[in-house]
C-alpha cells in the first residue's frame, strides 16, 4: 500500500493540458451525473487510489478489495446527479474538489461497511490498513488511544462493540474514545483549512462520558454525541435511525444540526486518512465500463442520416415553410411549458396548486425572521419561504440548506442577504431529503454549515407530530 507525503485533493490527470485548463474531479463527477462515461472515467482515473486504499484496508482478500472499489464506483454513478447539489460554479476549486472527494469517501464507506456486514465478517486487527499511530500533522492533538479507536472503526468496518474487543476495553469506555477522537480530528480539520496552521488540542473535558449503548445514551440525554459514532458508520441502520429520531423529538432544528455534526465528521475523517492509498488491477475500469449502461448514440446516429434528395414543387416548398414555422412555435410553447415547470418559480406553482399540499407552521429564526415551508408528496417537491431576517454585518451572508434523508452530506440551496428572500427556495426530490436548515456564513458561503450557527431548521415530515405542525390537505383527498 502506498503512503504518499500528506496532501489535499489531487487533481484530475489530464497531461496533455495545461493546469489551469485541467477540469477538476468536480467537473468530471457532474459531466458523469448526466451521463457522460468518458468523464466519469476521468473520475475513475483521479480519485480511484484513495477509494481503492480505503478498500484494500478494509476488505479481507485482494478481490475483495476490487470488488468493494467497483460497487463504490457503480454506486457513486447511480448517485452523482445528486452530489450536483453540492457543488456551485461560485464555490472556490479547492473547496469543490474537497467536497467531492469527502462525499466519495463517505459513500466508499458506506458501500464497504454495508458487504463487510452482509457478510458477517470484519478485518482482524492485525489486517486492518493505515497509519497505526496518528499522521505527524496531527500529533498533539488527537490522543492516541482514541486515534486508534477511530481507525479500527473507520479503516477496519468494526461496530463499537468490535472496536472494544479488539481494544480489550470496556465498551462504554471505547465509545467515548471514538466519540472524542472525531471530535478532535473535526477540530483538526477546520483549523488546517483555516490557517493551514497546527490545531490546538481540542479540550474533552466538558463532554459527557458516553453509555455502553444507544439506548443508554438516549435515555441518559446524550443523544447528540451518537452523531459521531453514526459518522463513523458503527451504528447499526436501527441505531442510527433512532438516535437520528431521538434528535427530532429534542425540538425543531435539532435534526439539522445532528445531521450537520454527522457530515462534519465525515468529512474530517475522510480527510484525517487521506494518504490511505493503492493501485488498483489495471482491469478494474474496464469491468466497471462494461457494467455502465450504453452512452446514447441517438442524436449522432440521427445526424449522419441524409433523406434523399427529391426535386419539389414551389407550393409544396411553402407548406413545408409554414408547416416547419407552426412547428417552431409549438415547440416554442412547450420549451415555455418545460421552462415553466422545472423554474423555481414553476416548482412554487405546482407545489401550491398540488391536492396533497402541505405547510408547516412559521418557525421563528434564532435573532428574528421566519421559515414556512410547503411540501407535495406528489410532485416530489417543495420549497420554504423565508421572512423578515435581520440584516448580517458586513462580511457575513445566510445560507441554506437541505439535508438527505441517508444522512449524507448537506447540499447548499444558496446565499442570500435578507433582503434576496422575496422569491421561494425551491428543490425537487422531497423523498431523499429529510431537513431544510439555515446558516450565517462568511461572505460568499461555505462548503460545509457551520453547527453552531444554524440558526433555524424544519424537518420535511408531513407526519411529525413534533416542532412545526402541518396543515393543507391530506394525501388522498
Amino acid at each position: 500500500m502506498q503512503t504518499p507525503e500528506p496532501h489535499e485533493t489531487p487533481e484530475a490527470a489530464t497531461p496533455d493540458a495545461p493546469a489551469e485548463d485541467r477540469p477538476g474531479v468536480d467537473a468530471l463527477l457532474q459531466a458523469g451525473a448526466r451521463g457522460d462515461r468518458a468523464a466519469f472515467s476521468a473520475f475513475y482515473d483521479a480519485t480511484v487510489p484513495w477509494v481503492h486504499g480505503m478498500a484494500v484496508a478494509m476488505s479481507p482478500s485482494e478481490d475483495d478489495a476490487a470488488d468493494a472499489t467497483l460497487q463504490t464506483y457503480l454506486t457513486a454513478w447511480e448517485e452523482a446527479g445528486e452530489a450536483e447539489l453540492d457543488l456551485s460554479d461560485q464555490d472556490d476549486p479547492a473547496e469543490r474538489e474537497r467536497r467531492v472527494f469527502a462525499w466519495l469517501g463517505a459513500l466508499g464507506h458506506r458501500v464497504m461497511v454495508g458487504r463487510l456486514r452482509a457478510s458477517g465478517r470484519h478485518a482482524a486487527r492485525s489486517r486492518v490498513g493505515g497509519p497505526a499511530e496518528p499522521p505527524a500533522e496531527l500529533v498533539g492533538t488527537v490522543d492516541p488511544a482514541a486515534f486508534e479507536a477511530v481507525r479500527l472503526a473507520w479503516l477496519g468496518g468494526f461496530t463499537d462493540a468490535q472496536v472494544a474487543e479488539a481494544l480489550d476495553r470496556p465498551r462504554d469506555e471505547t465509545r467515548t474514545l471514538l466519540r472524542d477522537g472525531v471530535q478532535q480530528l473535526v477540530a483538526a480539520r477546520r483549523t488546517a483549512h483555516a490557517d493551514g496552521g497546527t490545531p490546538a488540542s481540542p479540550a474533552d473535558a466538558g463532554r459527557p462520558a458516553l453509555g455502553s449503548s444507544v439506548a443508554e445514551d438516549m435515555d441518559a440525554g446524550r443523544g447528540a454525541e451518537l452523531a459521531d459514532l453514526s459518522a463513523l458508520h458503527t451504528l447499526d441502520v436501527a441505531d442510527h435511525t433512532a438516535a437520528a429520531a431521538a434528535a427530532q423529538t429534542r425540538g425543531p432544528g435539532e435534526l439539522a444540526r445532528w445531521r450537520t455534526r454527522v457530515d462534519a465528521g465525515r468529512r474530517a475523517l475522510v480527510w484525517a486518512f487521506r494518504d490511505v492509498v493503492a493501485e488498483p488491477p489495471s482491469a478494474l475500469l474496464d469491468t466497471l465500463l462494461a457494467r455502465l449502461p450504453a452512452q446514447d448514440e441517438g442524436l449522432a446516429l440521427v445526424a449522419d442520416r441524409r433523406a434523399p434528395r427529391h426535386p419539389v414543387d414551389r407550393l409544396r416548398a411553402v407548406k413545408i415553410a409554414l408547416l416547419s414555422l407552426l412547428g417552431l412555435a409549438v415547440l416554442a410553447v412547450g420549451v415555455y411549458a418545460a421552462w415553466s415547470q422545472f423554474s423555481a418559480d414553476g416548482i412554487a406553482h405546482r407545489v401550491r396548486e398540488a391536492d396533497d399540499l402541505y405547510t408547516t407552521s412559521e418557525y421563528p429564526a434564532t435573532g428574528g425572521g421566519v421559515m414556512q415551508g410547503f411540501l407535495s408528496a406528489e410532485e416530489n417537491s417543495g420549497f420554504v419561504r423565508v421572512d423578515g431576517m435581520p440584516q448580517l454585518e458586513k462580511g457575513r451572508t445566510y445560507q441554506v440548506w437541505i439535508y438527505p434523508q441517508d444522512g449524507s452530506a448537506p447540499s447548499s440551496l444558496g446565499t442570500y442577504r435578507a433582503d434576496e428572500f422575496d422569491e421561494p427556495v425551491s428543490f425537487r426530490g422531497l423523498d431523499r431529503f429529510a431537513a431544510v436548515s439555515m446558516t450565517e456564513e462568511p461572505a460568499g458561503g461555505s462548503d460545509e454549515p457551520t453547527a453552531e450557527d444554524v440558526l433555524l431548521g424544519l424537518d420535511l415530515h408531513p407526519t411529525s407530530t413534533l416542532g412545526p405542525q402541518y396543515g393543507g390537505k391530506p394525501s388522498g383527498n
